[in-house]
């Protein structure tokens, strides 16, 4: 007799299992998959849905908070969300600068206040001061070029008639440009920054090469890129010559990238001609996203002026530390994106309105005594020493250390809009079908979402494998543990996977209350049967273990203390501030809880969930809640309370119909 079309299955995937490990061991378990009644499994389930409602929820609140990691926890915390959609909170408390951290970063932000401690300091930006971001960029320098002498395989012969080359490798276009000066006849620049060299990495990032540009002025062609190799260096002896070189280069964008692709006309196939004397060299010439789908305020912008001011200058740099003896044959001069993106990072370029993360380095980490100049140079010299060995001109071994990643926003904005709707009808069914109180919908409603692009602090940041941050990243040479992370926007240092933020909480929170305000319509409406108040003791068994919670976190604390005795040091601020906000507000729910059963009163439950919310900003506002030097076992039973404390006010809302 044939075997039913449901064994066939169980018996062919269970077959496809056995062949990877091992026959002995499933022959047994297929055999008696054949003969048990599938409704056997059933049973249990039938026994659960028939708990209270109360009990119920309760009991996910625990398997929820229980088996999940408090990093896990933190990202669906709603309280924490509130503060994730710009970033860390400014805060002004003095005793913030004595506290320890314990991630093992160094951040450089602008605008934050200064914190220096064992593990993890961020130090104020504009407290680096220009000599020291000018020593840090002579040290650059001195190690990393931003051009490479090289042959191109496969590549024609260099057009002779139109382009010769300098000793330095520099092309010179005779029939156009003025000539140059011997080559390294020049001075070396003392005015060179670092965004010089970042306006040079935007002058080639993502340029179209092959395409044939010819720059005019007074009625004639001033430069042309025909025969120009790819990502050669134009030896320019004056500002006005770069300005041609910049502006042809700027034409061959995409139209996101420049206006003057849409100011130049199109003559043939990929060429294109600009009239130089139609532009407004103060304005805008360029968005360049270095960060991966930055937002517009991120981009690299500048106009021809600044860019050509900073061709120039760095062109002059080039021809003033190249060797004399080099020869041409050695190969032409090509620009190194990464490079000099990195020449313009270390030497500051991110420092005034952007982020730069130092990690993962050999070495003292302790800067209490140290300035921020200090800090800045010592973590500057640390990844020089590093980099250095793959820094060989010829084999090109410092490009396989630096990357930029992240998500298109024309895929991130549609599931922003998917997961807003969606957290709005899971967090109002959640209070209109169940006994959840408005936090806990909340709490769970982002269960769902943890770890997915949900809010707009995510749109622009990208998400990788091998490191929480966005932005652009250097690996530790021969690993792949990320050493330096540079954003050019101000954004959270701790930016973690992408999570809950304020505005998918906010959605959440608006539904979570209209449900509970329209629950008795809504249910009417949908057939729904009708609310069974649970039980008094579901309340009570809450109340229970919420005090009990409270008293873990203080016996744990207590048998720390007893024997560190560092309860009242300034370094442990944070850490009494968790506890504190944890601990009080969890004995006021809990009797307020009891009271309100005890009087008759459980229509007051949502004071409760309110008081949830409310003890949650401080700890949200603790460096968005997860550096400071908390034990996971004691950050776990901190954020397993907070859930219970948004159970009870559930429980106490369940005991009222």
């Amino acid at each position: 007799m044939p075997a039913p079309d449901g064994i066939k299955n169980r018996l062919s995937r269970a077959s496809r299992y056995s062949s990877r490990t091992g026959s002995h061991v499933f022959l047994p378990t297929i055999m008696l998959a054949y003969f048990v009644e599938q409704v056997v499994a059933q049973a249990p389930v039938n026994d659960v849905i028939s708990w209270p409602s109360g009990l119920l929820l309760l009991a996910s609140v625990l398997y929820a908070a229980l088996g999940n990691s408090p990093d896990f926890l933190w990202e669906i915390e709603p309280i924490a969300g509130l503060f994730l959609a710009s970033g860390l909170p400014v805060v002004s408390i003095p005793l913030m600068l004595k506290v320890n951290w314990v991630s093992k970063t160094c951040h450089f932000v602008s605008h934050i206040r200064t914190a220096y401690g064992e593990s993890e300091f961020w130090i104020r930006s504009e407290a680096v001061t220009v000599h020291a971001r000018k020593t840090a960029l002579e040290k650059v320098t001195g190690t990393i070029s931003c051009v490479r002498l090289e042959k191109w395989d496969n590549e024609p012969p260099l057009d002779e008639e139109n382009w010769r080359a300098t000793s330095a490798g520099l092309l010179y276009p005779f029939k156009h440009l003025p000539p140059p000066s011997p080559s390294p006849g020049a001075s070396k620049s003392s005015h060179i920054t670092a965004e010089d060299f970042l306006y040079f990495a935007a002058i080639d990032y993502h340029a179209f090469r092959s395409w044939k540009v010819e720059i005019h002025s007074g009625g004639k062609c001033v430069f042309s890129t025909a025969g120009m190799p790819a990502s050669t260096v134009i030896d320019v002896d004056s500002e006005d010559s770069a300005i041609y070189v910049v502006a042809a280069n700027m034409v061959r964008r995409p139209h996101s990238q420049s206006p003057l692709r849409a100011a130049a006309t199109l003559v043939g196939e990929d060429s294109y001609t600009l009239n130089i004397d139609a532009v407004d060299l103060n304005a805008p010439a360029c968005a360049i996203d270095f960060h991966s789908y930055a937002p517009e305020k991120s981009k690299v912008s500048a106009s021809l002026v600044q860019l050509a001011h900073s061709y120039y200058t760095v062109v002059q740099h080039i021809k003033a530390t190249s060797d004399s003896e080099i020869l041409v044959s050695s190969g032409l001069a090509r620009i190194v994106v990464g490079r000099a993106l990195w020449i313009s990072i270390l030497g500051g370029a991110v420092l005034d309105t952007g982020r730069l993360t130092i990690q993962n380095l050999p070495g003292r980490w302790g800067m209490r005594d140290l300035s921020a100049d200090d800090a800045y140079l010592s973590r500057i010299e640390t990844v020089l020493d590093l980099i250095k060995p793959t820094l060989d001109a010829y084999n090109g071994g410092f490009d396989e250390l630096v990357y930029s990643n992240g998500l298109s926003r024309r895929t991130a904005i549609p599931f922003l809009i998917a997961g807003l709707f969606g957290q709005a009808i899971i967090c109002y069914f959640l209070s209109v079908g169940t006994s959840a109180g408005v936090w806990t919908s909340v709490a769970l409603a982002n269960c769902l979402y943890a770890g997915r692009l949900t809010d707009w602090h995510s749109i622009w940041c990208g998400k990788n494998d091998r490191s929480e941050q966005p932005g652009m990243k250097m690996y530790l040479p021969g690993t792949k543990d990320i050493m330096c992370i540079a954003t050019l926007d101000r954004s959270t240092p701790r930016q973690g996977h992408l999570r809950q933020g304020f505005l998918l909480n906010s959605i959440g929170l608006i539904a979570a209350i209209l449900g509970a305000v329209f629950q008795g319509p809504t249910r009417d409406a949908l057939g729904f049967s009708e609310f069974t108040p649970t039980p008094a003791w579901v309340l009570y068994a809450a109340v229970g273990l919420c005090v009990g919670a409270s008293v873990l976190i203080l016996s744990t604390v207590f048998i720390q203390q007893l024997h560190e005795k560092t309860w009242n040091n300034d370094s442990l601020m944070p850490t009494r501030w968790m506890v504190y906000t944890t601990i009080i507000p969890s004995m006021i729910i809990s009797g307020l809880g009891l009271f309100f059963q005890q009087t008759g009163k459980a229509r007051l439950w949502p004071l409760l969930d309110a008081l949830t919310w409310v003890s949650g900003l401080p700890m949200g506002m603790i460096e968005n809640g997860r550096v400071f030097p908390a034990d996971d076992n004691l950050l776990h039973l901190v954020l397993l309370n907070r859930w219970i404390m948004g159970a009870v006010a559930s429980s106490l809302g369940s005991t009222y119909a």
